[in-house]
Order: structure tokens, then sequence, then C-alpha cells
């Protein structure tokens, strides 16, 4: 009895979303092709140079159409998994302003939830299906589109105009992180929708907060994992390491930071490091290594936010329909 009233609510739930949840897969499907889109068009300009007989750092009068043509077409790949990052970085927000509004502000405004409770359904099952519906669908789409995005961005365009694992962008792409901020945005959303309960303001307040959380998160990334030290040389390429900082260390092992020196444009900055009494150059960075602890780490944090933030749903619903 309780896993069939548990599935009714579910039911019920996509029945009175499935427009929306149609839109969802639509556009997920539309984002699934553009990567694909990338992916192809990257290769297929590939082939169309090696067929040229050409090479992309060719010199040869004979080959600059073809490879004119060839950067054209992976600068437009580049282009396309650019806009699928954008979608990839907001998607949370979208996610969580959905739930927050149409999915649970709405119904509480309207009434129309006092109907599903007289029907043997308790509040907090109610509320159960609303999280477990779209968490589900998400943690199903995002996973793929997480993983179609790192099929298509690791090769390709990546090679002529690179973009690196450390980007903000690609960093939410893929990996763990993409799903574990789709679970904060519903949770946040969740939460939203049962405090404000006016549509409109639920989701307006959503993606504020989503976008005030993950900001955060952001900016304290770098911390996540220690970092790793390098003394002397110019330090890891930036192709394989996310350099955090960089300067020089003095005979007593303080550091002159190459910030210090950026007052005076003109001024060299090597120079005036070591005018300070720089000795060494150091650099500060994560080496490729690090990208799987960072992204679990940020994960984790992602996923324990939002359980409290559903945790404190529950507890406002159980608060205000004892």
């Amino acid at each position: 009895m309780t896993v069939l009233a548990l599935s009714g609510s579910r039911w019920v739930t996509i029945r009175q979303h499935r427009r929306a949840l149609w839109w969802a897969l639509a556009l997920a499907a539309v984002a699934l092709a553009v990567m694909v889109a990338s992916r192809l068009w990257s290769d297929a300009a590939v082939a169309a140079l090696r067929e040229a007989g050409c090479a992309a750092d060719s010199t040869e009068r004979s080959c600059y159409q073809a490879e004119r043509d060839y950067f054209d077409s992976q600068w437009l790949a580049r282009n396309l998994l650019g806009y699928a990052s954008i979608g990839m970085l907001i998607l949370p927000g979208v996610l969580g302003a959905f739930v927050a509004g149409p999915m649970l502000a709405r119904e509480l405004e309207s009434g129309t939830h006092r109907l599903a409770w007289t029907q043997s359904v308790s509040p907090a099952r109610w509320l159960a299906a609303k999280i477990a519906v779209p968490a589900a669908l998400s943690l199903v789409v995002v996973t793929l589109l997480s993983l179609v995005f790192h099929w298509s961005w690791s090769t390709g365009p990546a090679n002529d105009y690179p973009t690196y694992w450390y980007e903000p962008m690609m960093f939410v792409s893929y990996g763990t992180v993409p799903m574990a901020r789709a679970l904060l945005g519903l949770g946040l959303g969740t939460l939203a929708g049962l405090l404000v309960r006016r549509t409109v303001i639920a989701m307006g307040v959503t993606a504020l907060a989503v976008g005030t959380a993950l900001a955060v998160l952001a900016e304290l990334r770098p911390g996540f994992w220690p970092v790793q030290t390098l003394t002397g040389g110019e330090g890891p390429p930036v192709s394989t390491a996310w350099r955090l900082d960089w300067g020089m260390l003095t005979a007593s092992g303080e550091r002159v930071l190459w910030e210090d020196c950026l007052a005076a444009p003109s001024v060299n900055v090597e120079q005036c490091m070591a005018d300070r009494g720089g000795v060494v150059g150091f650099t500060d960075f994560h080496p490729a290594s690090h990208y799987w602890p960072l992204q679990l780490v940020e994960s984790g944090i992602c996923v324990a936010l939002a359980a409290l933030a559903v945790l404190a749903a529950f507890r406002v619903l159980r608060a205000r329909h004892p």
C-alpha cells in the first residue's frame, strides 16, 4: 500500500507537469545535438584537411584555403561547445527555479495541494514525490549531458583553440560536479518554494540563492585541495596545470607576489620582485592529477548543502502542516 501510494504521487506529479518535462527533455536533446555536432564538425574538418594533403601548420601556398577552412570549422565547433558549457553553467538555477515555482509554490499559492492531501497522501509523501521526480530525471539527463560534453570537448577544437580543465566553464560541465550542482539547485528550489509560496517570487529567490551559492563555491574552489608549490624554473605549462599564484621568495622565505609589482606597468615585474629581495621564483598550482580530488570535494559540498536544504524543507512543511 505504501509503495503504491508513493508511486501514485509520482505518477500524479509527472502528469501535472508532463508538458514542462517534455520541454526539458527536448532542450536536453537540443543540447546533446549541439555537442555531437561540435565533435562531428571538428572531425570533418580534420578529415578535409588530411584529404587536401595539408597540415594545420603548413606554409605551402596551395594549402592556404584548406587551412583557412579548417580553422574556421574548428572555431565554429569550439563556439558550439561554448554555448553548451553556458547551458551547463546555468542549469542548476533553471532546475531550482522550476521546482520552486511551477512545482511547489504554484500549488501552495492556488491551494491545489489540499486535494492530494485528502487522497490518503500525507504532506511528507507529497513533497517527497515532488522532489523525487525532478531529481531522478535530472541525474539521468545531466549525467548523459556531462559524458557527451567530455567526449566532444576532449578532442577536436581543443587542439587548436584550447580550453583547459580548470576553467570555470569547463570544470562545471563534466565530471561529478554537474550532477551535484543540479541536486543543489533542486534542494534550494524546494526550500524556497515552501518558504515563499509565491510562484514568480520563489523562482527569483531560487535563482539568486543558487547563483550566490555556486559563485561562492567557485571562489573557494582553489582551496578545496592542497596546492603544490614549485620553486625555480618557469612553472608547469598552463595546458596541464592550474596556476594560482607566482612570484619570488626572499632569502628568509617571504613571498613577493607578482601583483605587488603591477602598480607601475612600465617596470619589469621580475626585476621589481628582485629589487624587493626576491632570489628564486615560485609557482602555486594544481596539477592535472588534482582534477578528481577537486571535483569530488566540491561535489560532496554541493550534495551536503542540498541534503540540508531538503531537510529544512521537510521541517518547514511539518511546522506549517503538522
